[in-house]
């Protein structure tokens, strides 16, 4: 068993990253998220794959033993992101890698990661988590991160152990337990199938990075449940091919009842500080917390009775309090 202490999001932008280039160069191109998120004022708009490190203590470690860190997704920005957050937050170990699913926004960054296994740096191997289906993605993307016999030039890549999980099944890492949430992420253009992709419950979190629609078995498995939700978020109004948009997004939220759902995922047309100010008004209007997340955001988990957002941007911390009812 293992204590949940902190969740730190390290990317809450889409599979291109925000700013998009082309608003940065075309000179005809006025996008106000792009251009701010160039800026120190709007550096909240500046936003790497979605992606989180979870931080916890085994039950049975000594006050003195560093945190336990599992990273979900590995995309195209990780190294970025790496530099710029875990120093910040002492984030150093992987005691595992969970992959979502096999887009390159959440994989393709484990090739970075021969940083921590290169003659043993940081550590000898890291574990994978994965499903079969990406299990095959990585083999096929990667195969010489799957065996070394495929590798070139001097051969030093990354030393991994792959565990391919079952979709049915909860699996622990370091004592943490991860329960796979299956949603749909668009369809295969081939057969008309839904794409898969799992999301993961784990200590009172719910987090569903790339969806366009939740099953209602998989709904069922966190409502009620779910003290954190963090859910997907393209776009603002019209429901993607494979990503909620925002309206889906606070439909689920509404369902899950969190204390406080975070959005991530974002395309470069959502504000982050446009979005905190209008959904602030439904913590009046329905009691509801939901706002964006962003990059860097830390969220301390560690009293059950308070949520405490902090981040190096902001010089405060915010602490979320439960919901007040009618029968308290």
């Amino acid at each position: 068993m293992a204590t949940l202490v902190e969740i730190v999001f390290i990317g809450t932008g889409t599979s291109a990253g925000v700013p998009n280039i082309n608003c940065l160069t075309h000179p005809k191109t006025i996008c106000t998220v792009c251009r701010s998120a160039i800026t120190a004022e709007g550096r909240k708009n500046m936003r790497k794959n979605t992606a989180m490190v979870v931080r916890f203590k085994r039950n049975g470690d000594k006050p003195t033993d560093r945190v336990r860190n599992v990273l979900i997704d590995c995309g195209k920005t990780f190294y970025g992101s790496a530099i710029e957050i875990f120093s910040r937050y002492g984030i150093r170990e992987l005691d595992g890698v969970i992959l979502t699913h096999g887009h390159a926004d959440a994989m393709n960054g484990i090739d970075d990661l021969r940083q921590w296994t290169l003659h043993g740096a940081i550590q000898k191997n890291i574990d994978i988590y994965l499903s079969p289906e990406t299990m095959e993605t990585v083999a096929s993307t990667f195969p010489y991160l799957v065996d070394s016999i495929h590798a070139t030039g001097g051969g030093d890549v990354a030393t991994f152990k792959y565990n391919i999980f079952d979709p049915k099944k909860t699996f622990s890492i370091s004592g943490l337990e991860f329960t796979p949430l299956k949603v749909h992420h668009g369809i295969y253009f081939t057969t008309g199938q839904p794409y898969l992709c799992y999301g993961f419950h784990f200590g009172g979190v719910s987090y569903i990075s790339d969806t366009n629609f939740i099953p209602p078995e998989t709904m069922d498995q966190i409502k009620g449940k779910t003290r954190v939700f963090i859910v997907d978020c393209l776009r603002e109004k019209v429901t993607h091919a494979s990503h909620f948009a925002l309206h889906d997004s606070i439909d689920a939220a509404r369902e899950v009842k969190a204390l406080k759902t975070y959005l991530v995922g974002f395309a470069h047309r959502l504000d982050h500080y446009k979005m905190v100010e209008d959904l602030s008004k439904l913590a009046i209007i329905e009691k509801m917390h939901i706002g964006p997340a962003f990059d860097g955001l830390r969220v301390d988990l560690q009293d059950k009775a308070t949520i405490t957002e902090s981040s190096y941007i902001d010089q405060h911390p915010t602490v979320i309090y439960p919901l007040v009812t009618e029968k308290q």
